[in-house]
């Protein structure tokens, strides 16, 4: 049964979506706006109210915390490097898949978020005199291309990167940017390893570690299934398929949850999931826990309907991971994703019951503005990723030391802060080794094919929080 009450909706922290480019050839695409003299006002500054009664600029809610933890630039390659003054124009690096695959059909929506935020944020002078110029290059959701996309970046001069796309994507150019002390901030991917202060200090990630999702869904199948239940799992065959299956695995039994298959299907597999779901349906699991890719989140609920179809009685709950969970990927889905569970720390931005929080309202209107509505409600992971970043950049640039590489990431590890799109009660927060994730809060949703929104499972769950 559904369960009806109503929050503020479910645009995740990173999501996917079924629109991009068709084409073999990297892109790269650079943004830069001049710096206006104008200051958002309270009506028209759309990361200025997480709440109708918060009347707080993005920029000015940021608490900057204790700097109890600061990085030691001694091992950087270029230590004056790492500590010279940024003046002028920040240059903000990305990596993304954009081109290629079920990764890129789903994902392009986020850069255009990113890019409106970082235009948003020069338009009305978020950062004073300062210019921000991000370039964003297609790596096609492929590990072995990031690393000459981000080494083109760092030729250009990046000063930092932001909201690079796949663990897998992520962990080849750790080594690289930790090396030559360049933050990496934001990383897109919910991998546990984000947290390693003490190896890679340069490197932080945006989403709340899916090990926290895993279990949180753990919890939820046995208030579901008291008396235990028999669980499929589904994922793609890559880091971050495994993270989860590890997780999942490692806290089954905690929870009276039996594992009774596993099917899994290649990151750049277009094809519908038909014997891997024909496979599951064999063994009539109560539950299914998924994590598909992208694009292949439409065609494996689409298998599951069908195998459902065939097979009288059979009636899985079926769980898949926030990355799936945009209203707009699983609209395409249609009726196949009535019911299913996944979680989220955002406002759902396209739910007309949120029309009229005011940065919900003034989020879209800066979208519709630039002819990108129809995209928004993936879009907004972006539009946070950046509204983080600009908020650590305003840190820096305010701390004792000025606005250097090493005080931006100083700032990112001594940091709280609440975007404008995340649901009451989420605070991105990071202290140094003590909190290395800057989000671990998460509330369960259902979703609504009906409304083509989302539904709330109970409470927001803050447990996880440092």
């Amino acid at each position: 049964m559904k369960q009806r009450k109503r929050v503020l909706g479910a645009f995740i922290a990173v999501s996917a979506l079924f629109a991009a480019a068709c084409s073999d050839d990297e892109e790269s695409t650079s943004t830069t706006a001049g710096t206006e003299e104008t200051t958002p006002t309270e009506e028209t500054t759309p990361t200025e109210e997480t709440t109708p009664t918060e009347e707080t600029t993005p920029t000015e809610e940021t608490t900057p915390m204790d700097m109890g933890w600061m990085v030691n630039t001694d091992d950087c390659v270029d230590p004056d490097a790492a500590n010279a003054p940024i003046e002028g124009t920040i240059k903000i690096g990305s990596a993304m898949p954009l081109t290629g695959g079920a990764a890129a059909a789903a994902f392009a929506p986020v850069k255009a978020g990113f890019e409106a935020y970082i235009d948003y944020a020069n338009e009305n002078g978020l950062l004073g005199d300062l210019t921000i110029e991000v370039a964003i290059e297609d790596d096609q959701y492929n590990a072995e291309l990031t690393p000459g996309a981000v080494a083109t970046q760092i030729d250009a001069g990046a000063h930092i990167f932001s909201g690079i796309i796949g663990s897998p994507n992520n962990a080849a150019v750790r080594d690289t940017l930790n090396q030559n002390c360049i933050p990496q901030l934001a990383a897109l991917t919910g991998s546990p390893a984000w947290g390693d202060v003490v190896n890679y200090p340069w490197t932080t990630g945006q989403l709340a570690p899916y090990t926290v999702e895993s279990q949180i869904y753990a919890a939820q199948i046995a208030e579901l299934y008291p008396d235990g239940a028999n669980v499929s799992l589904f994922h793609v065959n890559n880091e971050f398929g495994q993270v989860y299956v590890d997780a999942f695995n490692e806290i089954a039994g905690d929870y009276g949850i039996t594992i009774v298959g596993e099917e899994t299907i290649e990151a750049t597999d277009s094809a519908p999931p038909t014997a891997q779901v024909t496979n599951i349906a064999a063994s009539a699991p109560d539950v299914i826990m998924a994590v598909p890719l992208g694009a292949q989140c439409i065609s494996f609920l689409t298998e599951v309907a069908n195998a459902k179809a065939a097979n009288s009685g059979w009636n899985p709950a079926v769980f898949l991971t926030n990355t799936c969970a945009s209203s707009l990927i699983l609209g395409a889905s249609g009726a196949a994703a009535d019911g299913l569970y996944t979680s989220s720390n955002g406002i759902d931005v396209v739910d007309p019951a949120n029309a009229e929080i005011p940065a919900v309202a003034e989020y879209l209107a800066f979208m519709e503005a630039r002819g990108e509505g129809e995209i928004a409600a993936t879009a907004a992971a972006g539009w946070t990723t950046a509204e983080v970043t600009v908020a650590i950049i305003k840190q820096a640039m305010e701390s004792p030391e000025g606005l250097t590489r090493a005080s931006i990431i100083n700032a990112a590890r001594n940091f709280e802060y609440t975007p404008s799109l995340v649901v009451p009660g989420v605070v991105f927060k990071m202290q140094g080794e003590e909190d290395v994730y800057i989000a671990e809060s998460l509330v369960v949703r259902q979703y609504d094919a009906d409304t083509a929104t989302f539904v709330d499972v109970g409470e927001l769950i803050t447990s996880f929080e440092s």
